[in-house]
């Protein structure tokens, strides 16, 4: 899979029930899964850009609507004024793409640059769908619990992803929450 010779990887915390949102927000707050995220899309480098990260407009504004420190963010929208609106023209640390193919393009291009090998897909529900199709590894945080009012749902892996790493159960003290970090991975086809 890959796009551009640049691993494409998906990140997100799911329920039991595959909710990843509701009204726009994280439906729960667990410190470690927040800091896992941060270490994977994050690499550690003299480089100024230190990732790079793809997510929808929503998933933009779920997070202040500021680019992540340390990373580049594309932010994917059909709001064809959205950078003007929200002083995005120029910036160089958020891109305001229309399609999910421009933003892998572009971020393919500056991760070379960047020598940086994974693009990061962050959110929301729409862009995990888009990108699937493309993503080589998943990066998956099952936190147990069922949310049955959630908004947003992570969509099902497609049968040649396989796990190939798996921490051991871990438990959230504030959420009361247990949860472990799943890696999975495409299998080449044969």
């Amino acid at each position: 899979m890959s796009y551009a010779n640049t691993e494409v990887a998906q990140i997100v915390a799911i329920s039991s029930n595959r909710c990843i949102g509701k009204g726009n927000a994280l439906p729960w707050h667990i410190s470690a899964d927040l800091q896992h995220f941060k270490n994977m899309t994050t690499k550690q480098s003299d480089g100024a850009i230190q990732g790079i990260v793809i997510m929808g407009r929503k998933t933009f504004e779920s997070m202040g609507s500021k680019p992540l420190p340390k990373r580049i963010s594309f932010i994917i929208t059909t709001q064809l004024d959205y950078a003007e609106k929200n002083g995005l023209v120029g910036s160089e640390k958020a891109y305001v793409m229309h399609n999910l193919d421009d933003a892998l393009t572009q971020a393919a291009s500056l991760a070379h640059g960047a020598h940086l090998d994974t693009i990061w897909v962050i959110g929301g529900e729409r862009v995990f769908n888009e990108a699937m199709m493309y993503t080589d590894r998943v990066e998956l945080t099952h936190v147990e619990t069922d949310i049955t009012d959630g908004d947003a749902f992570y969509p099902e892996l497609p049968d040649d992803f396989m796990v190939v790493e798996e921490s051991e159960q871990k438990h959230d003290e504030k959420s009361g929450l247990d949860f472990k970090f799943v890696t999975y991975k495409r299998q080449a086809t044969k």
